[in-house]
């Protein structure tokens, strides 16, 4: 239902009564109001109830043209296209409750916050309440036709009102002063609890019920009472106030001396208009982003809060920190992931890679920080991106910091970056009024993080310096017009230098300067090195480049690595029993031996004789020089990645100690079973394998570098087209936790059929394995291939696989095996000598 009528004539409107003394200036005033209230395109949202009717009636008196639309009549775009002119907004009284009676309500309130005034009365403070993240409940009492005598702040609509008006009251439901949103302040109470008066806004007096809240940036007010009412006082000046607003924004209305810059603001106040820039643009989206991402389900201010309370978020490291590590000789690198930027448009194309695959490249070229755009309007980025980022990076070792990219202007966008995986968030100086970004940078120390700080003049760096700032940025492009001028990061320095002198190498209480935007050189980069730069952020170059890696080290001058196209493989002798086989192993150049704590294995060793089998190893200790691999010559351990790390301790761990590394190797034994027996033999024991079914998430559990098995059948082999792809498909689901970083260090192949996984003296199909390694995105790491390895077919497995580590079990045993030994000597020199001489 829908109800419009025309201006009111000017018999219809009414002389307002004198509130002071001065009658003459009063009449003016109101005479003046008057005329500006008549140009007011009202639309009152109807939450079936009858005071619409007399709001109607008084917004008409007042000069107003006023369509009235019910809540559950039509929906929100259906109300978007009827009213497209509309300049106020006013949600009605109703009863039921606001999440469940209000119709559109609250999407309308989301919908025009920052662009229109908005005033709620009654249930419609409860939609504008629950609209930021506040909660509606009972009050205790219903209270029916009460009139109460109201005082107030007299500011935004009370500006003008004398104090202690009596108002009348219609409510059982009123905001609950535990959950006052940020964004809003308490505006008015009742004589029944005057102590607010002395609060410091918000009020906290979780007694006192709620009569009036105001948004702090927005021009937004609501009142529980009924200034429509016969009965309640100054109503009309009241809605003449309202009708007299402009814009979305207080910032537009001074004289109504609400100040969107107090300490406790948490939004940023942008006033619109025909030549807004960027910024101010995407600081006004960012304001109703905000409100509608704290009514989200699970992700309210106080839900953000429970999570980091309950240390839901993954743990955080150092920003600071991270880029001191790199400070001294070397610039470090914040390397940047967008999908597009306002000025050049989208980056994206159907070949670019997902967040977390860069982010892996990133991480793999040496980069510091990642930072992730999370401004979905403009860079169309989120949360999502973030958190996708942070678990991509999460086993790599000294992993890049994470930075949250965007336009913070809320408290709760600092708390979201933190549950989302960021160990930092970025403040821009531009976008913030003083008192907001000691607020935010404060909120953001609260939480252990320390911000990067963005400035792009003499003045912001100041304010950057007084907050006690530790990493500074310095935005080489405008934001407000988007150009770029590479001097600013310069002159910022000659600030900075100027106001503290030139950085010193090792203090830790040094700002660090951080050069952003417009950098895509090697030449950028020395400039801004030799200039004391401490850190560069690089974005749409980095973006651009199709091999990120080589770009990140042409930017940082790191010189490539030679690539290593063949290497021999480590090799290990396993289910070893005696300590004859273990001494003739470990001296033919054996890099690990195995033993096989399994009791129904045949090669089963306890623990007494593994003790006695490995103290004879460490008596014969042969020499490293002639009998390590020769990976073994890395001095420096690999830390690109997980997988890289733990092979490079391995080799650097078989280097040291001149002898073969010891692999105790269980099948579907329990946690505590495998514990006995390490407990036992304590650092006797180097590796763990895990040889039958076990989680693989076993594996972050035991005190050693676990060997993971996985079992590739032997009863049949891929003879046709359908069993090679049947075999892929169950293959690719092997591969994939193969690939799980942060678990097991190794991945063996081995062997099985019906009766044992392993130890079969089979081996799987080779051909149908490769084919199925080489169409994987990713290439399996640290690999170990055993299953019916020998003499005769050592050499193809080398070169099919280039593995990390051969596996040899039955290959090496006797033809007619004792009890008590079980190994050929021989056999294991010619296996040996064969890996070793390989090429």
């Amino acid at each position: 239902m829908i109800i419009h009528t025309s201006p009111a004539t000017n018999h219809q409107k009414q002389h307002l009564p004198t509130t002071i003394n001065e009658e003459e200036r009063e009449r003016e005033m109101t005479k003046s109001k008057t005329a500006q209230a008549s140009q007011a395109r009202v639309l009152i949202i109807d939450n079936y109830d009858s005071f619409t009717w007399n709001l109607y009636q008084y917004l008409c008196l007042l000069g107003a043209s006023v369509s009235v639309v019910r809540s559950q009549a039509c929906s929100l775009d259906e109300l978007l296209q009827s009213n497209p002119n509309i300049t106020h907004l006013v949600i009605s009284p109703g009863p039921g409750h606001p999440s469940t009676d209000s119709g559109i309500s609250i999407p309308a309130i989301l919908h025009y916050a920052g662009k229109i005034p908005i005033l709620g009365i009654c249930m419609g403070l409860q939609c504008i309440y629950s609209a930021f993240g506040g909660q509606v409940s009972t009050v205790g009492e219903i209270v029916h036709g009460k009139t109460s005598l109201v005082s107030h702040d007299q500011k935004g609509l009370f500006k003008g009102l004398p104090q202690a008006i009596q108002s009348t009251r219609y409510h059982s439901l009123a905001g609950r002063f535990g959950t006052l949103p940020a964004e809003l302040e308490v505006t008015c109470w009742t004589d029944s609890n005057p102590e607010l008066a002395n609060q410091p806004g918000p009020f906290n007096n979780s007694s006192s019920i709620i009569m009036g809240v105001r948004h702090k940036s927005l021009t937004i007010e609501s009142v529980q009472y009924h200034p429509e009412s016969i009965l309640s006082e100054q109503g009309q000046p009241f809605l003449l106030n309202f009708l007299v607003l402009r814009g979305g924004h207080w910032s537009q209305n001074p004289e109504f001396q609400v100040s969107p810059a107090n300490e406790s603001t948490p939004v940023t106040s942008v006033t619109p208009s025909t030549s807004q820039t960027i910024l101010e643009k995407i600081c006004q989206q960012r304001v109703l982003d905000v409100i509608q991402a704290k009514r989200i389900p699970g992700a309210s201010p106080t839900d953000l809060k429970r999570k980091l309370a309950a240390h839901v978020p993954p743990v955080q490291i150092d920003f600071y920190q991270r880029l001191r590590q790199n400070t001294t000789g070397k610039v470090a690198l914040m390397a940047e992931i967008k999908r597009a930027s306002p000025s050049k448009g989208s980056f994206v194309t159907p070949s670019t890679p997902t967040s977390p695959e860069i982010a892996v490249s990133y991480a793999a070229a040496g980069a510091s920080v990642i930072s992730i755009l999370t401004e979905p309007t403009w860079f169309k980025g989120t949360l999502v991106d973030m958190l996708e980022v942070r678990l991509s990076v999460e086993n790599v070792p000294n992993r890049p910091a994470i930075l949250r990219k965007d336009f913070i202007i809320d408290p709760y966008q600092i708390d979201e970056a933190r549950c989302y995986g960021a160990d930092t968030i970025l403040l821009i100086v531009a976008c913030l009024s003083p008192e907001q970004l000691k607020l935010l940078y404060n909120h953001a120390k609260s939480l252990d993080m320390e911000p990067l700080v963005e400035v792009v003049n003499a003045a912001e760096l100041e304010l950057a310096l007084q907050l006690g700032a530790r990493v500074i940025g310095v935005n080489n492009r405008n934001l407000h017009d988007f150009k770029v001028d590479m001097n600013t990061t310069s002159k910022m320095l000659d600030e900075l230098n100027a106001r503290r002198g030139p950085a010193k190498n090792g203090d830790s209480s040094e700002v660090i300067m951080c050069a952003l935007s417009g950098i895509s050189s090697r030449t950028d980069v020395e400039r801004y090195a030799g200039e004391g730069v401490g850190a560069v952020l690089v974005g749409e170059s980095l973006m651009k480049a199709q091999d990120k890696v080589s770009f990140v080290h042409e930017l940082l001058g790191i010189p490539s690595k030679p690539k290593i196209t063949t290497r021999k493989p480590l090799v290990k002798i396993c289910g070893i029993k005696t300590v004859e086989a273990a001494v003739h192993a470990a001296n033919a150049g054996a890099d690990l031996l195995g033993l096989i704590f399994v009791p129904k294995s045949k090669r089963y060793v306890t623990p007494e004789q593994a003790g006695k089998i490995i103290k004879a190893i460490r008596e014969a200790s042969p020499s490293s020089a002639s009998n390590s691999s020769p990976e073994s010559e890395e001095s420096e351990l690999d830390e690109t990645d997980w997988f890289s790390l733990q092979s490079s301790r391995l080799v650097q761990k078989r280097k040291a100690q001149g002898r073969p590394l010891v692999v105790g190797v269980f099948q579907d034994a329990s946690l505590s079973e495998i514990e006995k027996v390490v407990n036992q033999l304590g650092d006797m024991i180097d590796l763990i394998q895990l040889h039958g079914s076990e989680d693989i998430r076993m594996a972050q559990f035991l005190p050693r570098p676990v060997i993971k098995a996985f079992h590739i059948p032997v009863e049949k082999g891929c003879n046709t087209q359908e069993d090679q792809a049947r075999f892929l498909e169950g293959f690719r689901k092997t591969l994939s936790l193969i690939n799980q970083p942060g678990l097991h260090a190794f991945s063996i192949l081995d062997s099985s059929n019906l009766s044992q996984c392993g130890g079969t003296g089979q081996a799987f199909d080779w051909e149908a394995v490769q084919s199925a390694l080489a169409s994987s995105a990713y290439p399996a790491n640290n690999l170990v291939i055993a299953g019916g390895l020998n003499i005769h077919n050592l050499p193809a497995c080398i070169q099919t696989f280039r593995p990390f580590i051969i596996d040899i079990c039955s290959g090496v045993e006797l033809d007619h095996q004792t009890p008590a030994e079980n190994k050929d000597l021989q056999k294991i020199s010619n296996a040996l000598l064969l890996i070793k001489s390989h090429p």
